[in-house]
């Protein structure tokens, strides 16, 4: 991934409030869990920490990932 393409998802998606794809298996855990963006790492994924009372950190594809709407 160019480092264009990963400033312009840095700018997009960091401090941001998003949402996982709930029909990845892997991201089932969270659905409906909301989390907010806290960078975009040399990869190309998004570094989440998840709200709830076990609050966590994961490296997902923005791909698999929503922005929640703002109320």
């Amino acid at each position: 991934m160019s480092p264009e393409r990963i400033e312009q998802l840095k700018r997009e998606y960091t401090g941001k409030r998003v949402l996982v794809d709930a029909r990845r298996p892997e991201l089932t855990r969270w659905a409906e869990v909301p989390g907010r963006v806290v960078t975009v790492n040399f990869n190309g994924h998004a570094l989440v920490r998840f709200d709830g009372p076990d609050p966590s950190w994961r490296d997902i594809d923005p791909a698999f990932l929503k922005l929640e709407s703002s109320p």
